[in-house]
């Protein structure tokens, strides 16, 4: 919820700032020819940019379209007095225009987001080969630790402690399919590529 709140606040600060504030600018009967600049050009842009520059960073996230028409409502009845069809309408448009403004970001600046994203999904990938390599390597030793120590049991005649690792492998199976794994990347590489 923390980082909810701390991805949505600088976003929500400037929008909320701008529908509240910026009304007060267009009051009085010389400003009522201006208006129409208010609602239809700079209460649509806000969400647009805003929506815009959060996907660019944070990818789509829906619930950031909901901002710009929840800080229209006090708007609509600080300035408007309350519900209207011409407040209704205003409200679905700057919820349109939120939803536009994520896309646009994904779309046009978020192209350096998906290619850190795919390196991020690599350096991960290469990780886990790295993993599982040494996991093969130490199963490998501790299965040849176990021979050995029972090739020079079987020589000696006698009984003697097998290590602890090869006492159970039980403990260090791992049932996760690493092969398929490693396919499916292979092909997802393939698809890139």
């Amino acid at each position: 919820m923390k980082s909810l709140v701390k991805k949505y606040l600088p976003y929500a600060l400037v929008i909320f700032a701008i529908y509240l504030l910026v009304p007060l600018f267009f009051m009085g009967k010389e400003k009522g020819s201006f208006t129409p600049v208010l609602y239809y050009f700079i209460f649509l842009l806000v969400p647009v940019g805003c929506a815009a520059l959060f996907s660019a960073k944070n990818g789509l996230d829906f619930l950031f379209s909901l901002i710009a028409p929840i800080a229209f409502l006090f708007t609509m009845f600080i300035y408007l007095g309350g519900f209207s069809l011409f407040s209704v309408i205003l409200l679905v448009l700057y919820l349109v225009a939120g939803i536009f403004g994520l896309f646009l970001g994904d779309l046009v600046f978020g192209e350096e987001r998906h290619k850190k994203e795919k390196e991020d999904q690599k350096k991960a990938e290469e990780v886990l080969l790295r993993a599982k390599r040494r996991d093969e390597r130490e199963s490998r030793r501790a299965v040849r630790t176990h021979y050995t120590a029972d090739s020079a049991q079987n020589k000696r005649g006698g009984r003697t402690e097998t290590p602890a690792a090869a006492k159970n492998p039980s403990d260090d199976y791992d049932d996760f399919d690493y092969d398929k794994y490693l396919s499916d990347i292979d092909k997802r590489l393939g698809d890139d590529f």
